[in-house]
């Protein structure tokens, strides 16, 4: 009686949790707005150029069809205007059917997803990060935002966190420079799911441990194949690779984030022509800064003045050891979150792009003072 009474029981439970689950829909975003004004500090008769831009607006719109069962999905909007003679773009950067088990630690998903490479890629909501513009280090070494149509999987053991993201193709002409002599980074690579083709697939991994308060330390390998369009797309193709490791800590007071990446590309032909030399393109930054909302008595906000250094070169091989071509900044800033969710920021960027050392190619300098407001929901 006792074992036929625990079954009904549980029975009772299980009918009781499916009919506590509604469906429906669950809205998110964020946005940011940005000031810009740079001058060449070397230039006394230079005018400052400035630029005010709502850079970002994007919608999430998630819908729960079960427990494990979700529809996860992203619009975004840049620079206000789309079409016509505007610059601005409308994207679809997520678009997936997710399942995530009961248990909560594994799952998996398929369509349109970011692609898991460093902190921003996947983590990129104005209030996450320091600076009033992602670091240039996410433009020229990790593209970011870099999304298209795959697949993936995750699991995660304890603190310790894997995926694995099968992925479109990557688009090998347009990796290439405007001189056509070499090659430009990921960036122009990216084919964002629009007819994208899938003949040697870009494979990612990564992993990242979250053991420890405030802690967050990982790092990715992503490879593949981009077809040129420039012959057969099995034989003529650039073969690539990205390898990034990262780290983050907020906690007892102190923001930080560290990430470098190193990316190698290779021109492979059916040998008809000679294909580009090969390339290796790496880079880092890191920003730390100190919160002294609680040194001035300010309770349920944070206000924190920063520094951070940015360094990238798109040619390790031709610079002969020195150092030409090279893009470093020296950031100071200082953030303001009110709540959690909102952000102010503003920073002073110093650039230094380095020439071969000759008066021919001297060092040439910007610098940009930033100011922003971003949010997310």
């Amino acid at each position: 009686m006792k074992k036929i009474l625990t079954l009904a029981l549980l029975f009772c439970f299980v009918i009781a949790e499916d009919e506590f689950f509604e469906p429906g829909i669950s809205l998110g975003g964020y946005g940011e707005m940005h000031y810009n004004n740079w001058v060449d500090p070397d230039d006394s008769d230079a005018e400052p150029e400035t630029k005010l831009d709502f850079h970002r607006w994007i919608l999430f719109v998630n819908y729960n069809f079960t427990p494990e069962w979700s529809l996860k999905s992203e619009v975004e909007l840049e620079h206000n205007m789309v079409g016509g003679s505007y610059g601005g773009y409308m994207e679809l950067e997520q678009a997936y059917i997710n399942y995530h088990n009961a248990d909560g630690n594994w799952g998996w998903g398929a369509g349109t997803m970011l692609i898991s490479a460093g902190i921003i890629n996947e983590t990129h909501e104005p209030p996450t990060f320091l600076s009033v513009e992602r670091p240039a280090y996410n433009s020229k070494i990790i593209p970011t935002t870099w999304f298209g149509n795959g697949f993936m999987a995750y699991k995660s053991f304890g603190d310790v966190h894997a995926k694995f993201v099968l992925h479109e193709d990557m688009n090998g002409l347009g990796m290439v420079n405007d001189d056509v002599d070499g090659f430009a980074g990921l960036r122009g690579g990216r084919a964002k799911g629009y007819k994208s083709t899938a003949y040697h697939w870009t494979k990612n991994m990564s992993v990242h441990y979250t053991g420890m308060e405030g802690v967050n330390l990982g790092g990715s390998y992503t490879f593949g194949g981009a077809p040129t369009g420039l012959g057969d797309v099995h034989e003529d193709y650039v073969d690539w690779n990205l390898f990034e490791v990262h780290a983050q800590y907020d906690a007892n007071n102190i923001v930080g984030a560290f990430e470098y990446g190193t990316v190698n590309f290779a021109h492979e032909t059916d040998g008809s022509y000679d294909g580009l030399p090969d390339q290796v393109a790496s880079g880092y930054y890191f920003h730390v800064g100190y919160n002294v909302a609680d040194m001035m008595g300010w309770e349920d906000c944070k206000l924190v003045p920063w520094f951070g250094m940015n360094n990238y070169d798109l040619n390790d091989l031709d610079d002969d050891g020195g150092a030409e071509d090279t893009v470093s900044s020296t950031l100071l800033g200082l953030t303001w979150w009110p709540t959690d969710k909102v952000s102010f920021k503003v920073d002073y960027d110093m650039q230094v792009t380095s020439g071969d050392g000759t008066e021919a190619d001297p060092d040439s300098k910007k610098n940009t003072l930033s100011i922003g407001v971003g949010y997310m929901f």
